[in-house]
C-alpha cells in the first residue's frame, strides 16, 4: 500500500510529539510547517528528550517547509493534522490551513484545546472529514528542543459532518488511529467526541481559566480559596451544558481533577500564555462553551464572568503584541448607564 501524506501544522511541544509518532509508526509521508525555528530546524532538525522516543538529536521529518502555501505546492494531501494554539480571534485555523486541503479528499485533524472546534471547518469544507484529537501530554518545545515528560495519549473521534454518513467517518477515524499509533504512544478511537472535549473543559473552562485571570498556580487557587468560591461552581455549571447537550459527566470528575492538580505548584497553561504576553485560547474554551449553553438555554453565570473579565486580559495582550492599537487620546464615551 502506498503511504498516506500527511502535512502537520504547528510544531510546538505537542505537534513535534505526533510528528515524531507519525514517522515512528512508518505508515505515512510526514511533512510539517515550521515558523518561529524554521532555519535553525531546517539545518540541525529538533533535540527531542521524550518518554515515548528516548533521546533524539538531529531529529526530522520527511519535509519541513516554512509556510503552508510552500508545502501545498504540487502536492495534495490526505491527511492536515492541526496542533497550533488555536485563537480564532487572532487567526482562524480554517484559513491558515486552507492551501492544503482539498476539498472532498483531505481529512482535517485538529489536535487542539477547545470545544466545539468542527464546527467552523464543516461550514468552510463541507465535503472533508473532521475529525478531533483530545491529547493528555506533558510537552514543551524552547528553541527547538523538546521535552515530553508524560506519554502521547491521545483519543481520536470525528466532528460530525451532516452532509458525510457517519459509518464513512467513523472509518476514516480509526484509519487515522492506524497511521499514528504505534508501540510507544497510547492513541485510541472514542466515539464520543462531545463527551472527551466536556470532560476536557472540566478542567480547562474553570481551572485554567481563574489561574490565568487571578495570576496564581493551583496551589494557591485552592489556597486562597477561589478554587471553592469560582472553580468549582463553573464546574458545575459545565456539567450542566453538558447534560443539556446530551452527555453525562459524573461529578465524581471534580475531585479526580482537583486532586490531579495536588502534585506540586502547576501553572496552567493559560497562565503560562498570560506570563509570557501571549493571547490566550479563550473563545475556543470559553466563548463556544458559552454559545452552546446559550442554544440550550442554560444558565452559566460564574463561567459568563469568567469570559467576559478574561476578554480584558485578552485584550491587553492583543495590545502587547501589536494586534489591537488603542487611541492616544482617550475616546470620548457618550453612552448612559442609568
Amino acid at each position: 500500500m502506498s503511504k498516506a501524506n500527511v502535512l502537520l501544522i504547528g510544531t510546538g511541544g505537542v505537534g513535534t510529539v505526533v510528528a515524531c509518532g507519525l514517522v515512528h509508526n512508518g505508515s505515512s509521508t510526514v511533512s510539517v510547517v515550521v515558523r518561529r525555528d524554521y532555519e535553525k530546524v531546517k539545518n540541525d532538525g529538533w533535540t527531542i528528550n521524550s518518554v515515548d522516543y528516548g533521546n533524539l538529536t538531529n531529529w526530522k521529518p520527511d519535509n519541513i517547509y516554512p509556510t503552508v502555501e510552500a508545502a501545498a505546492k504540487g502536492q495534495e494531501f490526505d491527511y492536515v493534522v492541526i496542533t497550533t494554539k488555536n485563537l480564532p480571534d487572532v487567526v482562524k485555523s480554517e484559513d491558515v490551513a486552507e492551501p492544503a486541503i482539498t476539498p472532498g479528499k483531505t481529512t482535517i485533524i485538529l489536535i487542539q484545546n477547545g470545544f466545539d472546534l468542527g464546527r467552523p471547518f464543516i461550514a468552510k469544507y463541507p465535503n472533508n472529514i473532521c475529525l478531533s484529537g483530545v491529547s493528555h501530554i506533558g510537552s514543551h518545545n524552547h528553541n527547538g528542543v523538546i521535552n515530553q515528560i508524560s506519554q502521547d495519549k491521545c483519543m481520536i473521534s470525528y466532528f460530525e459532518n451532516p452532509n458525510i454518513e457517519n459509518s464513512v467517518q467513523e472509518a476514516k477515524a480509526k484509519e487515522f488511529v492506524q497511521i499514528y499509533s504505534n508501540d510507544k504512544n497510547n492513541v485510541t478511537y472514542f466515539p464520543d467526541v462531545k463527551y472527551c472535549r466536556y470532560e476536557k473543559l472540566l478542567y480547562n473552562a474553570t481551572m485554567n481559566t481563574t489561574c490565568a485571570l487571578t495570576g496564581v498556580d493551583t496551589v494557591r487557587l485552592k489556597l486562597s480559596g477561589v478554587l471553592e468560591s469560582v472553580s468549582i461552581p463553573a464546574m458545575y455549571e459545565v456539567i450542566k451544558v453538558a447534560k443539556a447537550d446530551g452527555v453525562d459527566l459524573s461529578t465524581d470528575f471534580i475531585d479526580f481533577i482537583v486532586k490531579s492538580c495536588d502534585s506540586g505548584f502547576f501553572k496552567p497553561s493559560m497562565l503560562v500564555d498570560v506570563e509570557k504576553g501571549n493571547p490566550i485560547e479563550l473563545e475556543v474554551i470559553l466563548g463556544n462553551l458559552l454559545t452552546v449553553a446559550k442554544e440550550l438555554k442554560v444558565e452559566t453565570p460564574t463561567l459568563t464572568v469568567l469570559y467576559n473579565l478574561l476578554k480584558a486580559t485578552q485584550f491587553r495582550m492583543k495590545e502587547g503584541k501589536g494586534l489591537i492599537k488603542v487611541p492616544e487620546d482617550r475616546p470620548i464615551n457618550d453612552a448612559e448607564y442609568n
